[in-house]
């Protein structure tokens, strides 16, 4: 499963983002019209979803304002949409460098950095921002989350080589971090080569009790894992049952690995499809599943995050979202899989990426229905 932002945050940072957009065009109202025309086009780009479009309106007017900073936030919040967060990041520091009071810019980095792993920069962040704005409470709130995150991410080890950083509690998890380096070490050459690329970025994981795990996530008491830009794991009772804790650290180190090479638009039917795939999970076997209870859920369907579901509506979405990536995996052949993942950060849609393989979508999604929903 991969974690989404904890609910109520995600909640009102999609309103930070999204909603409230148009409030840093605004603040471009004093300067040049030209600046200001383009931070409007930009920002309506944004709003519409076409991050792209966006982009570039913002390049070409950073081009002549480069120190503007409604135009390098626009130009941040268009990179981050686009899944360059390396690039988001430079680009609203450079807009707080300009304008520190853009709370905007500061609640967007602060996030990015606590998805990219950087605690520290993300409470700094969110610090700096207060004394801007000491009356935001949704600032405050999440800043104060991410203070007892540290606390209690304080006392904790670290097992760290080239690739991976574990953080874990106690000499029993300090063998299974050990076991975790050579689980994550092994999967990651066996994932990166059907993928056709290899993530270049530290990959962090932390290994938590139960109650840990649920306190910071927020995840579903189905969840046996989760990716929010870190792999975080509950580990109660793992040393009785290594096949699976191995098979989770798997799943999840494949979501890692679509996130650093296909950040955009990938579906999530598509990318639980293939943490399952990777993971070792039969495909054709729930495929078999579905086929014999009748069920069929459609893909749009399973667009977004599982999170919300309950345990078995989310059982029934990773039965389907395996059956299809096998599926498509079946159809395409495995060395075309990173084709596919270049398509979708290229800026496809994955009814459009599909294509270059000689089939529709909706085609593929007739001939799965066939098969688990036929009299």
């Amino acid at each position: 499963m991969e974690v989404a932002l904890i609910r109520h945050i995600m909640s009102w940072c999609r309103s930070v983002v999204c909603g409230l957009l148009i409030v840093a065009a605004a603040s471009t109202a004093g300067a040049q019209s030209a600046a200001n025309d383009a931070a409007q086009a930009g920002f309506t780009a944004l709003q519409r979803g076409d991050a792209d479009k966006a982009a570039s309106i913002f390049k070409d007017a950073l081009d002549r304002h480069p120190e503007d900073p409604a135009l390098l936030y626009g130009a941040g919040a268009a990179a981050h949409l686009q899944g360059r967060e390396h690039d988001a990041s430079r680009l609203l520091k450079a807009a707080l460098d300009a304008e520190p009071r853009l709370t905007l810019a500061s609640a967007l980095l602060g996030e990015i950095a606590y998805h990219e792993g950087d605690l520290d920069l993300a409470i700094k962040t969110y610090e700096t921002a207060l004394t801007y704005a000491p009356s935001n409470v949704a600032l405050r709130q999440r800043l104060a989350t991410w203070r007892g995150e540290a606390d209690l991410h304080h006392g904790f080890e670290a097992y760290k080589d080239d690739r991976f950083s574990i953080l874990f509690e106690g000499p029993v998890n300090h063998k299974l971090a050990a076991r975790a380096t050579t689980v994550l070490g092994a999967a990651f050459w066996r994932i990166g080569r059907t993928l056709g690329a290899y993530p270049s970025d530290s990959i962090s994981v932390i290994l938590y009790t139960d109650k840990q795990f649920r306190d910071v996530t927020g995840a579903p008491e189905w969840s046996g894992g989760g990716f929010d830009g870190q792999i975080r794991m509950p580990v109660g009772g793992a040393a009785q049952n290594l096949t699976e804790f191995d098979r989770v650290l798997t799943h999840e180190l494949t979501h890692a690995m679509l996130k650093s090479l296909a950040p955009r638009n990938m579906p999530a039917w598509l990318n639980e499809g293939l943490a399952m795939y990777f993971d070792g999970s039969d495909g054709a076997a729930s495929g078999r599943r579905l086929a014999a209870a009748r069920v069929f859920v459609p893909l749009a369907a399973l667009r977004d995050g599982f999170t919300t579901l309950g345990a078995a509506e989310a059982s029934l979405a990773y039965e389907m979202s395996a059956f299809a990536a096998h599926a498509l995996i079946t159809r395409i052949g495995t060395a075309n899989v990173g084709l596919l993942l270049q398509d979708l950060d290229g800026g496809q849609s994955v009814d459009q990426a599909v294509e270059r393989f000689g089939f529709t979508f909706a085609e593929f999604e007739r001939g799965l229905a066939r098969r688990v929903a036929r009299p």
